[in-house]
Parts: structure tokens; sequence; C-alpha cells
């Protein structure tokens, strides 16, 4: 018996049961019926669908095919977190806390842990700085307890049989921004090495995905150096090691290819997620500017800025699912609002493009920071963020089409009602 939870093994039983939670929550006194909590109760939507990873994927066309050689989807949430934080002090990463980023099933079913987001997904944003170098004298953040802690949340959700994007989120500059580093508008010659290593660790996981650069920020017009890679100069950006302050940066750019080619010559044939320039958003260069390799998936993160809206989406990246494999691996919404993201969730689907949300994390100071970052959830035990949060969790619910995951995932969210009124 797991505390507070019988453990019933007959699946017919179980479906009784949680029929009765359901209907006695339901109908608890003094409770509303909210939208918020029935919204499941609407039908499926009709997708290449997979609730758990199913690697080694491969590229072929315009598709991402499965280890089947099924078409397949991701679908999640990123887990923000560790580029800054070199000892996994933010937020819980426990397995516990990292099952609820998925769906309900097998020994980590706990219907009374929080809300399950039904993701196959998760996103890890990474330092290069930690992964190589450390915490720039900080003796409790060494590279090789910051790979340990790495490999051992990987490990974690590779076993929930979730999906995992090790993402490099921020880099150093060649040195000149200690601590996490910076958002720079391109990764630097080191960045081939983090790649290199990180490839060689994780080359053996079917269920891993390598995004080779977060967001590069320079211009469509400089395409070539985005592919092949220039000296930047007066680089102005967010660095870590000054609480976020600006600075100036010069340095060696290496571009798309030379990354991609490190993670091949490393024995690896993970898929790779190439974002484009403009932030990560814009595709238009593809046509004359292509990675070349296997397994290479093209990357856009719409925000809900100036020339990245509706209007812009066809001309950006949405034309481009035709010809190349395509990813939406962030995107979200500053203004408290659900309607830019349920836009570009209903586009991605009818243009069979998975997707992943920006960021399943807690800000220091919830509630006006919630669309500051913007945030998912207000707590780690998975409750939705008013708008943009409950919008994307009630997206990710709508894919499951099993009725006995359907049912469990609807407890779970009503216990956590239940819990958050008390």
């Amino acid at each position: 018996m797991r505390k507070g939870l019988y453990v019933i093994r007959n699946r017919r039983t179980w479906m009784v049961v949680v029929g009765l939670v359901v209907w006695g929550i339901s109908f608890w006194p003094g409770q509303p019926c909210t939208g918020k909590v029935f919204a499941r109760t609407t039908q499926p939507r009709v997708l290449p669908y997979s609730a758990m990873a199913h690697g080694p994927y491969s590229v072929k066309g315009n598709q991402i095919l499965d280890a089947d050689g099924k078409p397949y989807l991701f679908h999640g949430v990123a887990r923000d977190g560790l580029e800054y934080d070199c000892e996994g002090q933010a937020g819980p990463y426990t397995r516990q806390s990292l099952a609820l980023m998925g769906t309900p099933s097998g020994k980590d079913l706990d219907i009374n842990a929080g809300s399950y987001w039904a993701g196959n997904t998760v996103r890890l944003p990474l330092s290069q700085n930690f992964w190589l170098k450390g915490g720039s004298g900080d003796a409790n953040c060494t590279p090789t307890r910051y790979q340990a802690l790495v490999k051992r949340i990987v490990d974690d959700l590779a076993s929930l049989q979730l999906n995992v994007i090790l993402d490099l989120h921020w880099v150093g500059a060649n040195g000149q921004v200690g601590k996490g580093g910076a958002e720079a508008a391109m990764p630097d010659t080191d960045s081939v090495t983090f790649w290199q290593q990180v490839a060689k660790a994780y080359k053996g996981y079917p269920d891993v995905l390598f995004e080779l650069y977060n967001e590069p920020h320079i211009s469509p017009q400089k395409a070539a150096c985005w592919l092949h890679g220039c000296m930047i100069t007066n680089d102005k950006a967010r660095s870590n090691d000054c609480n976020g302050c600006f600075k100036y940066l010069t340095y060696q750019a290496v571009g798309m290819q030379s990354l991609v080619d490190g993670v091949r010559h490393a024995g690896a044939h993970n898929l790779v997620l190439v974002a484009g320039t403009n932030w990560g958003y814009d595709l238009t260069h593809l046509p004359t500017y292509t990675v070349q390799g296997e397994n290479v998936v093209y990357d856009s993160h719409p925000y809900n800025y100036w020339g990245k809206q509706p209007a812009d989406w066809y001309a950006g990246f949405g034309k481009f699912a035709a010809f190349y494999p395509l990813m939406v691996s962030e995107f979200g919404s500053y203004d408290c609002s659900s309607n830019y993201v349920e836009q570009l969730l209903a586009y991605l689907d009818t243009l069979h493009v998975g997707w992943v949300a920006w960021t399943w994390a807690v800000a220091a100071s919830s509630g006006d920071q919630v669309c500051s970052i913007p945030q998912l959830v207000t707590d780690y035990r998975g409750t939705p963020s008013n708008a943009m949060g409950d919008a994307i969790y009630q997206h990710l619910h709508s894919y499951v089409s099993d009725s006995e995951t359907r049912w469990l995932l609807t407890v779970s969210d009503l216990r956590t009602f239940k819990h958050s009124v008390h």
C-alpha cells in the first residue's frame, strides 16, 4: 500500500474506482464545477500522438519517424533552471516532480502528487560554462558535479519514458562571461567542445535530442554567419555573472554546421534541432542556407512580438514544414493572455508540427512575474497559471485518446483543485 493511495492492480477495478472518485469529488459539497476542471470531456484531437518516448528517431523527408518508422510529434514543456542554477536548487528536480510533466502511469502513478501535464517531452536549458568550467570559483559548482546533476535528471526523465531536449541556452563568449554565461547572439568556439562532450555522453540515449543553440539573434540577412560562423563585435548580451547586467562582447562565433559536425564526429546520431535567425524564429534563409547532415530538424521560437504575429507565421516558418522536418521548441506570451498561444497551437496542429512551451518553472516571486517569465505553473504541484498556462495544460490533455489515462488526468486535476482550496 502506498501512503494515501491503495494500489489496485486490476484495470477494470481501477476504472470503476476512478469513476466513483471523480463522481464523488465533482459533487463535493461547497465546491464549484469549473470549466477548467472538466474541459477534458471534449473529444481528443486526431493527430499522430504518443504518450511516451519511442526513439531512436530519424528524419525522412519532412517527417520525424519513431523507432517503428511511424510519424512522431513531440509535445511538452521546458523545465527552466539549469542554465543559471549549477546545483539544482531552482525548485525540485525530484523524480516525482519531473513525472508531473508527463502522463500518469505505472509505478510512478500518484494522483495525490499534483496535476499531470501529459506531455511526452521535457526541454532542459543548459549552461556551457557550468558544463565545461564550473561556476567561476564556486567550489560547489564544478563541471563534474554539474554534469552528474544533468545526468541524474536525464536518467529520471528517460526512465519515465519522456523525451529530453538538451538545449545549449547560455554560452561564455570565449571566456568573457562567468558563472552561467550569457544569452549571446551566437555560440562560440567552446560550443563545439561542449557538444562533442554532450554528444559522447548521450549518444546511447535514444530519446535524447540536442538543441544546438537556443536562439541565434543575428538578422536573417546574416544567414551566412548563422551557418558558417563569423566574428561578432559589440554583442549586447545580458550576463549571469553580474546579476543580469548587459555586456558588450566581441568573439569568434561558430555556425550551426560546425555544431552539427561536432555532434556527428562524436558518433551520435540523435536528432539535432537547429533554430533560425532573429531570436530563433526566422527560417526564411533555408532555401539558400541549409545545414548538411543526417537527422537535422529545424526549429522556430514564436513569441508575441512585432513581426511574429499570426499573419507572419506562414512566411517566417510555417511554409517550410512542407519541405523540412520542423519543431517549435519554445514559445510564449508576456501579456497574461492565452489568445496568442491558442492560435499558435491550433496552427501547429494543422501543420502536424510538434512543440514545447516555455516554461514549467516557478519564479522567485510568483504572481506579478507569471507573465514576465512567462510562467506556466504557479507551484511545483503543476497547478497551471491563469490563461496561458491553463491553455497549454488543456491542449496537452486534448491529445490523449486513451480513456483510462483521461480519467486519471481528470482525477489528478480535481485532487489538485481540492488541495488548493484548503
